[in-house]
Order: C-alpha cells, then sequence, then structure tokens
C-alpha cells in the first residue's frame, strides 16, 4: 500500500519480472464473449508510527489490499475489439471493496490504439503512480503537499496510442464527479502524457489542467511532470521525477489531533521529486526511494500572511522475493512533515496477482 487510500502495490515490480502483464483465467458463461476474471491477493501488517508521536496512529493493524476484476471483450468489427470491464476498489479502503471502484469503463482497441470511456486513471497520474511513488513515497509524491492533479476519475475519455518505434502517447479528457457518479458543472479536465524508450532508457512527460478543480469554484489547476527510467548493468536500475502543481485556491482543514493549524492559499504552487534505485538479484529484488515537496508559495497558515512551507518527504526501503507467482516484502520508511519528529512506517506483506 502506497497510500491511506490504498493505490498502489508491488505487483508492478514483480509482474515486470515473471509476465508480460496480468494472468486472466477465463470462466464459462452462456455467452460468445470471452470472460476473464483476475485479481490481487494482498494481506499486510502496518505500523504507521512506531515512534509513538502522538499523532493517534500508533499500532499496528492488518490491511486487506486485496481487489478483483472482470473483463469481457469480442471483436465488433475487423481490427475493433470491444472490451467491457469493471473492477473492485481494496477491501480495507473508502472503496470498500465495491465494484467500478477501480477501473471500470466501456473501449474500443485495434492496431490504432485504444480508447476507453468511463472510470480509467488519467495520463498524469498513472505515471505518477508507477514507478514514482513505489515504493512507499505517495505520501510525498501522490497526494502529499499541493496536490493540483486528478488520480482515478469517472466522466472520462481517453485514448492511448499504439507504439511508433518507441514512442506513444495518452490524452483524455473528462469532469470532475460526486460519488453518485454526476459530473460537477464547469469542473473539467483535460491532459496528456507521453513516453520515449531508447534501449534501456524511458522519458516521460505528462501534464494536466482544468477548471473548477476538485468541484470549486474558480480554483483552476495545472501541474506537469519530467521523468525517466534508466536500466543499468548487473541487474540495477535508477528512477527519478520532478513533478510541478499549482491552483488557484488552496484549503486544508485544521487538525486537532495532530495540531495542523490548517492552511489556505492563492495561486499556490509547489514543486516535488522523487528518486528510486532498483536492484535484482534473480527472483530478490531491493528497492530504496526518496521523496521530498520543496517550498510551498502563495500559503497562509492560522491566519498568518507569511508564506509558509508544506515541506515534507520520505524515505523508503524495501526487500521483496518472486516465488511461483507470490510476493512476500519488507518496507521500512521515514515519513517527515515540517518540524516534526520522524514516524517510522513499517510494513511487512504477502500479494498474489491471478
Amino acid at each position: 500500500m502506497e497510500n491511506k487510500f490504498f493505490k498502489t502495490t508491488l505487483l508492478g515490480a514483480a509482474v515486470a519480472l515473471a509476465s508480460s502483464g496480468v494472468t486472466a483465467k477465463e470462466v464459462g458463461i452462456n455467452s460468445d464473449f470471452s470472460v476473464d476474471v483476475y485479481g490481487v491477493a494482498a494481506m499486510s501488517a502496518v505500523n504507521y508510527n512506531t515512534t509513538g508521536n502522538g499523532d493517534g496512529t500508533d499500532g499496528y493493524v492488518l490491511e486487506n489490499e486485496s481487489r478483483i476484476g472482470f473483463r469481457a471483450h469480442k471483436e465488433m468489427f475487423e481490427n475493433v475489439l470491444v472490451t467491457m470491464q469493471i473492477e473492485s476498489g481494496y477491501v480495507d479502503s473508502w472503496q470498500g471493496g465495491e465494484l467500478g471502484a477501480r477501473d471500470t469503463y466501456l473501449g474500443l482497441s485495434g492496431d490504432w490504439g485504444n480508447l476507453r470511456a468511463g472510470r480509467v486513471l488519467t495520463p498524469m497520474y498513472e505515471i505518477i503512480d508507477w514507478p514514482f511513488s513505489n515504493p512507499g513515497l505517495g505520501s510525498v509524491f501522490d497526494w502529499g503537499g499541493v496536490n493540483g492533479h486528478y488520480d482515478r476519475q469517472s466522466n472520462q475519455v481517453r485514448y492511448d496510442s499504439p507504439s511508433f518505434g518507441g514512442l506513444t502517447f495518452a490524452v483524455s479528457a473528462g469532469r470532475d464527479g460526486n460519488p453518485s457518479g454526476s459530473a460537477t458543472r464547469d469542473s473539467r479536465f483535460f491532459g496528456g502524457n507521453v513516453k520515449y524508450t531508447i534501449n534501456t532508457v524511458t522519458l516521460m512527460g505528462a501534464v494536466e489542467g482544468g477548471s473548477d478543480f476538485r468541484g470549486v469554484s474558480g480554483n483552476d489547476n495545472l501541474s506537469y511532470l519530467v521523468g525517466a527510467e534508466v536500466g543499468l548493468p548487473g541487474g540495477f536500475s535508477l528512477a527519478a521525477a520532478y513533478k510541478q502543481e499549482t491552483v488557484d485556491i488552496y484549503t486544508r482543514d485544521a487538525d486537532a489531533d495532530t495540531g495542523d493549524a490548517g492552511a489556505v492559499g492563492e495561486n499556490v504552487e509547489q514543486g516535488s521529486f522523487s528518486i528510486i534505485g532498483q536492484y535484482w538479484a534473480d527472483s530478490l529484488g531491493f528497492k530504496l526511494g526518496y521523496a521530498a515537496n520543496l517550498d510551498a508559495k502563495g500559503i497562509k497558515t492560522n491566519g498568518s500572511a507569511a508564506e509558509e512551507t508544506l515541506d515534507s518527504n520520505t524515505i523508503s526501503g524495501q526487500v521483496m522475493y518472486v516465488h511461483n507467482g507470490f510476493v512476500p516484502y519488507v518496507r521500512v520508511a521515514g515519513r517527515t512533515v515540517g518540524d516534526d519528529d520522524t514516524d517510522i512506517v513499517t510494513r511487512v506483506g504477502l500479494e498474489y496477482g491471478f
């Protein structure tokens, strides 16, 4: 789990090592559609604050990040494959294992690309989520600090291109939706990403912007990201990215439990970066990552007119082993927010994709 909303799992690393995609099992139904069932079984024991700094998160808990999905597909015309997918949320999350909480869409695909309408990741968040928020860096690089991007969003149409000599791109447009799925008036977003792979180097860029961000009138947003992954000899690899986010209206509620006085701001902007090193020795993998938010501009905190910093950083290390499709792992991270003491987050888990 990469954050309190359970957005990221280990399986990206495991799948990259063990196979070229999700392994799906066909189930028999009275239909000429091909129907697959797939998912992740994942359980971990986690303590978000082993140092006991008094923020109310002491003590170990078991977190169930399991999910399941169903995908049906059939060719409608030559070179036009129709895909219908519904995917549940993680069990122990605000999604509550609800079907349709994750990627749920109707899609058309062929050698000309893939067009999907429904609930999918935005092109920019797809890159933020993987590889740059793993392992355990989501508290900074995903939702931490000034957040000016969407993640998985309904009311969206997304197109992904085929590869043009190692170059791919994706574009999407949509509207913010409340929990019932209704679109918010005047709340719109547009975004895209581009990736170029040459040998063992992949360069990435993404941008997203819109109006009335998260349904707040007058809150325009604009974010961009540049990053790269580099495969190195001997099983080593590196990944790094810089992200800049801007919102016209920023509000963070006060929190009596943590002593957070809250914050407001106008034309707020903040940069952040993520650096990750990885090493694989056959089936044994090691990851070390560091992410930090830079100084935020335009913030007013606790009634003060002075601009203050929404600074936070996380350093995280992970050991994992892939065997017969199973991924046991251990992760230790140090999370620091502002001038607070560092929280040591520990996690021991097991995942299996099917």
